[in-house]
Formats: C-alpha cells, structure tokens, sequence
C-alpha cells in the first residue's frame, strides 16, 4: 500500500462508515433492556427513602456532635478546615 501524505477525507470516512452497521436488537435484547429499566426504577423508588434519611442524618451529625463533647467540635472545625485547604 502507498503512503499518502495526504489522504482524501471522503475516502477514509467512506471506508469507516463501512464497518459501522449495526444490526436491530432481537426480541430477547429488548425485552432484557425493558426488564432492566423497570429494575432500576424500582431500586430509585426502594433506596429514595433511605437516600433521604441519610442526608438528613448527615445535616445534623455535626450539629449533635457539637452539642455533645467540645472535643467533636474541635473535630469538626479541623475537617472544615483541611476541606477549605485541599
């Protein structure tokens, strides 16, 4: 094959557009694609609730930890802190 400093653009995109045909998915491939969408909505649905209690436990971890032990604030203060730095 000769070398070609340069190469004609239609005939190289002409020769990938010959590789690229992509067949229709069977019966088996769309119906596993519908089943695993219906399973990722219902695991959305199942873990929102928990997803929820954890941020709202995350909201106040500092605020309960502050008001137990001076030391904790401290503690929290220096993560805010190496957090502001990074």
């Amino acid at each position: 094959m000769s070398y070609r400093r340069y190469p004609d653009r239609e005939r190289a995109l002409s020769q990938l557009d010959r590789h690229n045909s992509v067949p229709e998915p069977t019966e088996f491939q769309q119906k596993l694609a519908q089943d695993a969408r219906a399973a990722m909505e219902a695991a959305g649905r199942t873990l929102r609730p928990m997803h929820d209690a954890m941020l709202q436990l995350a909201a106040s971890a500092p605020v309960l930890l502050a008001q137990s032990a001076p030391a904790a604030s401290k503690f929290i203060e220096a993560l805010k802190h190496s957090a502001r730095t990074a």
